[in-house]
């Protein structure tokens, strides 16, 4: 799990309560540009990445810099809305269709 986090008291929060799951590995970055974010993304390679609004990072740019990274065929994105205690989650799945009954299994 990878936390792009700005360093504010809900962060920092919602980082110590996922620590202390022993099953989960959890890991923080600050965003500074893609190039980095890419190059954590690709050493980590995290099945989730959560963001938090108002961050740097949108979830359509981690969809946008993580297709430059072909071997991560799935994660997900979840955003945390902390004024409206809203959580959204995203998935990004890569698979193959060769025959139109895959496309209608989705």
């Amino acid at each position: 799990m990878l936390i792009v986090a700005g360093g504010s008291l809900f962060d920092e929060g919602i980082k110590s309560l996922l620590r202390r799951e022993r099953d989960l590995e959890v890991t923080s970055v600050s965003y500074t540009d893609d190039s980095a974010f890419s190059q954590e993304v690709l050493l980590k390679q995290p099945e989730v990445v959560i963001l938090f609004e108002g961050g740097s990072l949108g979830v359509s740019r981690v969809f946008e810099l993580i297709k430059e990274i072909p071997h991560l065929v799935a994660m997900r994105v979840i955003t945390i809305l902390s004024d409206s205690s809203t959580i959204e989650m995203y998935e990004k799945q890569q698979i193959s269709a060769s025959r139109s009954d895959t496309l209608l299994a989705l």
